[in-house]
C-alpha cells in the first residue's frame, strides 16, 4: 500500500508542470483577437533617405556643372564624382561614390556606391555596395548588392540578382526569377518569375481540415497541430496555428495568419492581414497579401519563397533569406 501511494505521489509531481498546458488545450483562454500593434513602424526606406541627406550638400554644389569632384567624410573619406550623364564602363573597378542625373553602370563593373537623381540602370554581373535613385531603378541579371538599394520610383530586378540586406522602393518593386533577398519593401512587392504551377502541399497526419462550415461565426481560429484549409474557404477572422499551415487554392482570409510552423499557400490565396511564421513561408502563384490602402508584412523566421504574380503591400522579411522561383 505504501509503495502504491509513493508511485501515485511521484506521478502527480511529474504531472504538475503539464497541468497548465492540458488546461489550455481542453479549455483555451487564448481566444481573443490576435492583436498585432501597427502604431510603430520603422521607416522602411531609412537607408536611402539618410544616405541622401549626407550627400545633399555635395549634390547642391555639383548640380549644374559638367563635372565635379570632392572628398566626403562619411564613415571614411569617400572620393565623390559627379557628371550629369555618368557612364561607368564595363568591367571597370572604382572606389568612392558616383553621382549623376542619369547613371549607367556597365556589365561586370565593380563599384562602391552609385546615386542617380533621375534614373539608374545597372547592367548584368555588376557588384555594388549600394544603389540609390531619386527616380526609377533597373537592376540587371546576376547583379550582386553587398548592402542595400533604394529608389523613389519603381524598381525592376532581373533574374538571378542578389539584393543584399535591404531593398526598398517608393512604388512598385518587381522581382524576376531567382532573385535573392532578406528584406524587401514596396507598394507593392511583386514577382514575375514564370512559375505558374501551384506549390505542392504536404499530406500531414492528423491535420485539422478547415472548410466553409467551420468559419461562419467569424471568431478567431486557434488550433494546435497541423492545419489544412480547403479550397474556396472564406475565413473572416484571424487564424493562429500551433504547427504548420497548408492552404489550398482559392482561399480568402480577412485577418492575420500566425503559425508556429511552415505556412504554404498553393496558389491564388488572398490575405488582408499580416503573415507571421516561426519557420518558412511559401507564397504560390497569384497570391495577395494586404490591400492597396494598407501596409502589411510577410515575416518568416526561416525562408520566404515566392512564385509568379505574387503581390505584397509592404514588407517581405526573410530572416533566413528569401528567393523568387
Amino acid at each position: 500500500m505504501f509503495l502504491l501511494l509513493s508511485i501515485l505521489l511521484f506521478a502527480l509531481v511529474l504531472m504538475i508542470p503539464a497541468i497548465s498546458t492540458i488546461r489550455e488545450v481542453g479549455w483555451p483562454r487564448d481566444e481573443g483577437r490576435l492583436r498585432i500593434p501597427e502604431g510603430y513602424e520603422r521607416d522602411p526606406r531609412w537607408f536611402g533617405r539618410s544616405y541622401r541627406e549626407k550627400l545633399a550638400g555635395f549634390v547642391a554644389a555639383a548640380r549644374g556643372d559638367a563635372s565635379y569632384q570632392a572628398d566626403l567624410k562619411l564613415r571614411t573619406n569617400e572620393e565623390t564624382r559627379w557628371a550629369p550623364d555618368l557612364t561607368i564602363p564595363p568591367q571597370e573597378r572604382l572606389r568612392g561614390i558616383e553621382v549623376g542625373e542619369r547613371v549607367r553602370v556597365g556589365h561586370g563593373a565593380g563599384i562602391r556606391d552609385a546615386y542617380a537623381l533621375q534614373s539608374l540602370d545597372v547592367e548584368r554581373d555588376v557588384v555594388a555596395r549600394t544603389l540609390t535613385s531619386d527616380g526609377g531603378m533597373h537592376v540587371g541579371p546576376a547583379v550582386n548588392i553587398l548592402r542595400w538599394i533604394d529608389a523613389d520610383g519603381e524598381i525592376v530586378v532581373d533574374a538571378g540578382a542578389n539584393l543584399g540586406v535591404s531593398a526598398s522602393g517608393g512604388t512598385r518593386v518587381t522581382l524576376a526569377h531567382g532573385v535573392r533577398f532578406e528584406r524587401v519593401w514596396g507598394k507593392p512587392v511583386t514577382s514575375r518569375t514564370g512559375t505558374t504551377a501551384p506549390f505542392p502541399l504536404v499530406e500531414r497526419k492528423r491535420a485539422t481540415l478547415i472548410d466553409a462550415t467551420a468559419v461562419e461565426s467569424g471568431k478567431p481560429i486557434i488550433i494546435y497541430g497541423p492545419v489544412r484549409i480547403a479550397s474556396g474557404t472564406n475565413i473572416r477572422s484571424d487564424i493562429k496555428v500551433h504547427g504548420p499551415l497548408d492552404v489550398e487554392s482559392g482561399v480568402r482570409i480577412a485577418g492575420n495568419v500566425i503559425a508556429r510552423g511552415d505556412v504554404t499557400f498553393a496558389s491564388d490565396v488572398a490575405v488582408e492581414g499580416d503573415i507571421f511564421s516561426e519557420r518558412d513561408v511559401w507564397l504560390g502563384p497569384a497570391c495577395r497579401v494586404g490591400r492597396h490602402d494598407g501596409t502589411k508584412t510577410v515575416y518568416a523566421a526561416g525562408h520566404v519563397t515566392i512564385a509568379d504574380d505574387v503581390e505584397v503591400e509592404g514588407w517581405v522579411v526573410a530572416e533566413g533569406g528569401g528567393q523568387t522561383r
